[in-house]
């Protein structure tokens, strides 16, 4: 079993070599319509990293290499 961390967004964007500008775009539900999932503290946002649900939703965001496009699940 992997070991799940609590991390806020810089600390993802860095994990996932993004800029931090990123993150906000992809937790709010008005601007996808896939959010990564995230936990809200009041203003503050959280991802568990390692965890089943993130691990899930990055492989949705996979595209691919052989021009059919995403490899999303509908």
């Amino acid at each position: 079993m992997s070991q799940v961390e609590a991390i806020d967004s810089a600390e993802l964007a860095k994990r996932l070599h993004v800029p931090e500008t990123w993150g906000p775009f992809t937790h709010n539900l008005n601007r996808t319509a896939d959010p990564i999932p995230h936990l809200r503290l009041g203003r503050y946002v959280h991802f568990y990293w390692g965890s089943e649900q993130l691990e899930e939703w990055l492989s949705r965001q996979l595209v691919s290499t052989n021009g059919a496009g995403h490899l999303r699940r509908i």
